[in-house]
C-alpha cells in the first residue's frame, strides 16, 4: 500500500486532507496528486465549495475515485469539469505502472487486474493475451457442444 511519505504528499492538498483512505500502490501518488490539484484549482478559480472524496483505490487494474457532489453549491460547468479531470485519470491510471509510475499497461495473474510496467509484470499477461485466451476457450466450448 502507500508509503507514510507518500500518505503526507497527498494530505497537502486541502480537498484529501485527513479525509480518505488512500486504498493504492505508491505509483499512483503523483497521478492522484495531480488530480486533487487540479479540482482544486478549478472550485478555487469558481469560487465553490470542493466536492466530497468519498473514496480513491484501485479497482479492476484501475483508479476508482469516488466523490459526492450534491447538495453543494457547484455550478454544473465545474461538476463537468470534475468529472472530465477524474474519467481522464482514471484512464490514464490504466497505463500507469501502480508501484512505480513508469509507463504500464494492464495486465492480469490469477483473476487479478493491474496496471504494471515490464518490471512489475510478475508472471501475468497483457489484455490482448487474455483475449486471445478468452476467445481459444470460446472455441473449444462450441467444438465440445
Amino acid at each position: 500500500m502507500l508509503s507514510i511519505e507518500n500518505i503526507k504528499k497527498l494530505n497537502e492538498i486541502k480537498l484529501f486532507k485527513d479525509k480518505v483512505a488512500f486504498e493504492f500502490e505508491d505509483g499512483w501518488t503523483d497521478l492522484i496528486y495531480n488530480l486533487g490539484n487540479n479540482i482544486t484549482e478549478l472550485c478555487k478559480l469558481a469560487n465553490c465549495e470542493f466536492p466530497r472524496i468519498q473514496q480513491i483505490k484501485e479497482k479492476f487494474g484501475t483508479l476508482r475515485f469516488y466523490y459526492n457532489d450534491k447538495d453543494l453549491d457547484i455550478p454544473d460547468v465545474i461538476k463537468n469539469s470534475i468529472s472530465a479531470l477524474v474519467s481522464q485519470s482514471e484512464i490514464k491510471s490504466s497505463r500507469t505502472c501502480e508501484y512505480c509510475g513508469k509507463l504500464g499497461e494492464l495486465r492480469v495473474s490469477t483473476g487479478l487486474w493491474f496496471s504494471s510496467c515490464e518490471e512489475h509484470k510478475k508472471d501475468s499477461i497483457n489484455m490482448d493475451e487474455f483475449k486471445e485466451l478468452q476467445l481459444i476457450k470460446r472455441l473449444k466450448k462450441q467444438d465440445i457442444k
